[in-house]
């Protein structure tokens, strides 16, 4: 969560460092000084001014300014982005996406990744759409090697199709996976070729099932 306002701390003061430790960080009419950049974001955050975490987050997973200490760079990047800062979303989605200082996850990554591509955050849409693509990938792997006996959903995607159509309209993304505001679902039309979440199997009536994703099949 962001941290609220100091009592007795001028907010304009922390602004001012940030905007100092930006010029030093890019060489905006000064000499680029990765040292300075720090120090100047580290007193900006203890003052509670949430950019600047942002900034120390991605200076401490890179190493510039600062020892890399992966686990600074999640907790600094992790608040930005609990602000939804759209450059801490973006660069916490990457990490995850690679398993650098958080465990790999690739549905946090293209969820984080896709916020920010939808808060205007430069390359974020096209780097949720290649993550995007390598889960399709591994689901419709995954889907095809399991049997054609439940339709069954976890809390992150279609774990299993219950027969052949089912199979097919997955596969062809007719039927999608959805995090709804109840909860993970499936999504198809109705008979009036409406949206409409999905209970059970259209083609062959099976219910669907929540499971936990390391069920085995």
């Amino acid at each position: 969560m962001a941290s609220e306002k100091q009592p007795g701390i001028n907010q304009d003061d922390a602004e001012s460092l940030y905007q100092t430790g930006l010029a030093y960080l890019y060489g905006t009419d000064v000499p680029k000084d990765f040292d300075k950049a720090a120090e100047c974001f580290k007193k900006s955050c203890k003052m509670g001014y949430m950019p600047a975490r942002r900034e120390l987050g991605i200076m401490y997973a890179s190493g510039q300014g600062v020892e890399v200490d992966m686990e600074k760079a999640v907790e600094y990047l992790g608040q930005a982005a609990d602000s939804l800062d759209p450059s801490a979303l973006y660069h916490l989605g990457l990490m995850y996406e690679v398993g650098s200082g958080v465990p790999k996850d690739m549905q946090k990554a293209v969820r984080m990744l896709a916020y920010a591509a939808e808060m205007g955050f430069p390359g974020a849409d096209a780097d949720a759409e290649r993550v995007d693509a390598i889960l399709t990938e591994q689901r419709n792997k995954n889907l095809r090697a399991r049997p054609l006996l439940k339709l069954q959903i976890s809390d992150v995607d279609v774990e299993a199709a219950c027969c052949k159509p089912m199979l097919d309209a997955l596969l062809a993304q007719d039927i999608v996976f959805i995090d709804s505001f109840k909860g993970p679902a499936l999504l198809g039309e109705d008979p009036d070729g409406m949206d409409a979440v999905l209970d059970r199997c259209p083609y062959c009536g099976a219910p669907v099932q929540i499971v936990p994703r390391d069920k085995k099949y």
